[in-house]
């Protein structure tokens, strides 16, 4: 079975505390661990409406791998995506759709 790994980061309108959250799990396929994830999305969605939070900046980041002992990002290799939050709901990005999205970089 394949690990993988899921980063939660959350933060609310008006703070600027983040709060960062890291669990490696193996799953039968990739599949398995975007729906576990899509799930932890939608219970935070829920949870902020609950709570009648904003959003400011909150994702779930799944990576291949178990990379609980490091502080994976999107550049890191083995990153398959993120579900991005807002208070539409969670939707998916994958590794190849964030990364054309990214800004290029000012080399000037």
């Amino acid at each position: 079975m394949p690990t993988f790994t899921i980063v939660t980061t959350s933060a609310t309108q008006g703070s600027d505390a983040v709060e960062v959250n890291t669990l490696s799990d193996e799953f039968t396929n990739e599949s398995e661990a975007l729906g576990y994830s899509r799930r932890m999305a939608e219970e935070m969605v829920g949870l902020a409406h609950q709570l009648s939070l904003d959003f400011d900046y909150s994702n779930i980041g799944l990576y291949e791998g178990d990379l609980v002992d490091e502080e994976p990002d999107t550049t890191h290799p083995s990153f398959r995506g993120m579900w991005v939050l807002d208070e539409e709901g969670p939707a998916f990005v994958g590794a190849d759709e964030f990364h054309e999205a990214a800004p290029e970089p000012d080399l000037s």
